[in-house]
């Protein structure tokens, strides 16, 4: 069975830059040298390959351990930086349960490799956060201690900030430092397991988050059922995602795109047309796809939009789009912000 590509979201790497610049490393040559993105700061909800993340960590902050550079990133996090309709799942949830339930069911629009699953233990229940195709990747701490940290900041949501888990194990085989212990005095840490997990006391997830009376109705009801869309689309999905943060300097080559993807250019090619696609149909469907999230910030201009997804000039820009939508990104525009009172500037 083919694994699709391991992306997540460049916020969470924005959160390990935050660190790398804190200590000092040396973050914009190392960008600069590297398969990423060089704006990636600039673009957190854009989608990056999770192993050509961990790499690049690991050695731009190669003066601390893996370990003590994901406790740090974990630090930093927040819940905030989850996409909105998510917060709004989350946080709308009538328990701490429920709030975990809300997370597994949409956690793969925030990191399309991760799989959160619950299991009962007696007076406790443990969370189980698999990432699908990275388990042994040697680095793969670095993916783990964002997740372990959501899991827990919504645990404290419910049961109070002083929180802490009794136990929480790793799949990486990396040792955890002294400060790792010391943020975590009264839990029983374990690397080198089956399963990424955090246990939780079923006590604590049966608190209710507030008066049941006042909730509103999941946001995210029906975006769930995306997860049922046939494997072929959701590959194509996950192609141009990949794509996006490269498109503002023109066409990315297939070989790159192979590379990230972790197939041969061959292969990539062939897995497109099993799909019905071809890589020159997906790089203008990601194109679009990224313009059409950019045409709704109202503080653009739409030659402003063109030159960010990397179209050459507003002609083919608004070719495109017509092709697309049959309206040009002006009136695209109006149509989107009609309901909303404001109309971007053009």
């Amino acid at each position: 069975m083919e694994i699709s590509p391991a992306l997540i979201r460049a916020t969470y790497l924005n959160d390990y830059i935050s660190v790398l610049r804190d200590i000092g490393a040396p973050v914009d040559r190392e960008l600069a040298r590297s398969r990423l993105p060089p704006c990636i700061e600039e673009t957190p909800d854009l989608y990056v390959s999770q192993p050509l993340v961990f790499e690049w960590i690991a050695r731009t902050g190669r003066d601390l351990k893996p370990m003590e550079l994901g406790l740090l990133a974990a630090q930093k996090s927040a819940l905030s930086s989850l996409r909105p309709a998510m917060q709004a799942a989350i946080m709308t949830a009538q328990t701490g349960l429920m709030r975990l339930e809300a997370a597994a069911a949409h956690c793969r629009f925030e990191d399309t490799a991760l799989a959160i699953t619950f299991q009962q233990e007696a007076d406790d229940v443990r969370v189980i956060c698999n990432m699908v195709g990275l388990h042994h990747h040697p680095l793969v701490c670095i993916g783990e201690w964002p997740t372990l940290q959501a899991i827990i900041s919504m645990v404290c949501s419910v049961a109070g900030a002083a929180w802490c888990p009794t136990e929480m194990c790793f799949a990486s085989a990396h040792r955890p430092t002294e400060a790792v212990y010391a943020a975590f005095p009264n839990t029983r840490i374990l690397v080198g397991q089956p399963h990424t997990s955090i246990v939780v006391g079923r006590a604590d997830l049966a608190r209710l988050t507030f008066d049941p009376s006042a909730a509103t109705p999941d946001p995210m009801a029906s975006a769930g059922k995306q997860d049922d869309q046939p494997e072929t689309l959701e590959y194509v999905s996950l192609m141009r995602m990949l794509i996006q943060p490269y498109l503002s300097d023109g066409d990315p080559d297939v070989a790159l795109t192979a590379e990230l993807a972790g197939l041969s250019t061959r292969t990539l090619q062939r897995r497109l047309k099993l799909c019905g696609s071809s890589y020159s149909q997906i790089l203008q469907e990601a194109r679009f796809q990224l313009a059409c999230t950019r045409l709704g910030d109202p503080g653009l201009k739409v030659i402003d939009v063109a030159m960010m997804t990397g179209y050459k000039n507003p002609q083919n820009f608004t070719r495109a789009f017509r092709r697309f939508t049959g309206l040009t990104p002006s009136e695209y525009r109006k149509c989107d912000f009609e309901h909303g009172g404001e109309v971007a500037r053009d």
